[in-house]
């Protein structure tokens, strides 16, 4: 076994590749052979990831513009800058009477009030994966309509209604419904200068065993509760010559996996409630690739109105992981 020194002072482990070798479940022992980057185009990777972040927030209809998530009961809910409205949209912005969102058992119905000018569009930004980049929404071509179906119009997309800077669309859970409210104008905006992050660290682009496993886990919510979800596997590393291991959450045989973890850094230098790492599916050794220079702040950082998943029980690492991005300062 060798040991490499990485950036910034982490000793990351190697062990020589058999050729065709592919370990299985836990009963390999040690790291798995690196997966290797050139150094220069993994920085490069990685800044890019980073000003894609920074453009996406700052681009309108992001994270940044959400301003209220109304969950939805039964009947007709108001809109309108009046104070009288069930939903009260931002003084100056909207008028005073926009109109009424009406939910009778799975359907949910725009009615727009009379004179108020409404737009329908489509929209998919905030289903769009970290580092994306900005795609601002064309609305030249959207038309006005009165009375409309809120609700999905597609994988990934769902039918956004657009009042002057205000814009709504809806969000479904398992058992419930709610509308998300965003404004264009919002001061998220202007508090909005950057993400503060680590320095670029190659000994932070970790390569770890795949171990598949059928595991149920409970998911937490930031809004209280949990989920429940299977983990198809567990992924196993070494920093600094100890083991730690991370449970897997999504569909076995997806392309790519998010990863949900908090560690010694969360609540001090990065978000308390943890951060989000998107990795590829394993390679033909069962390895993947965890760049944690890539970890990224959950849509909770920005706005008070997600609703975000947070680390399970067993994806809470003993270690400082003092890379990928920090906590908003705002």
């Amino acid at each position: 076994m060798s040991r490499a020194s990485g950036r910034d002072g982490l000793v990351r482990l190697s062990m020589p590749a058999v050729a065709g070798f592919a370990c299985l479940l836990a009963a390999c022992s040690g790291p798995p052979p690196e997966i290797p980057v050139d150094a220069t185009e993994h920085e490069a990777a990685v800044m890019a990831f980073h000003e894609a972040r920074e453009a996406e927030l700052s681009a309108p209809d992001s994270w940044l513009s959400l301003i209220g998530l109304h969950w939805l009961q039964e009947g007709e809910t108001t809109l309108g800058s009046d104070p009288s409205n069930d939903i009260v949209l931002p003084e100056g912005k909207a008028d005073p009477f926009v109109g009424r969102v009406v939910r009778r058992g799975d359907e949910v119905r725009f009615l727009a009030a009379e004179g108020a000018r409404v737009t329908s569009g489509i929209d998919s930004t905030l289903a769009l994966s970290a580092g994306s980049g900005a795609f601002p929404p064309d609305v030249s071509g959207d038309p006005v309509v009165t009375d409309e179906v809120l609700g999905s119009a597609g994988p990934g997309k769902s039918i956004v209604h657009r009042h002057g800077p205000i814009n709504w669309l809806l969000m479904e859970t398992e058992d419930d419904v709610a509308l998300r409210i965003r404004d264009n104008e919002s001061p998220n905006y202007d508090d909005f200068h950057g993400i503060d992050r680590f320095p670029v660290s190659s000994g932070w682009r970790v390569t770890a065993r795949w171990v598949p496993q059928e595991k149920p886990i409970l998911v937490p919510i930031v809004t209280g509760g949990s989920r429940e979800a299977v983990s198809p596997a567990y992924l196993e590393f070494w920093i600094d010559g100890t083991r730690h291991t991370l449970d897997v959450t999504g569909e076995p045989g997806a392309d790519r996996y998010m990863m949900v973890f908090a560690d010694r850094t969360s609540g001090s230098e990065t978000y308390g409630a943890g951060r989000y790492l998107w990795f590829d599916s394993p390679d033909d050794e069962s390895r993947v690739v965890l760049d944690f220079n890539m970890a990224y702040n959950p849509p909770c950082v920005w706005t008070g109105y997600a609703v975000c998943p947070l680390p399970s029980r067993d994806n809470r690492l003993e270690v400082r992981v003092e890379a990928g991005e920090k906590d908003w300062e705002h």
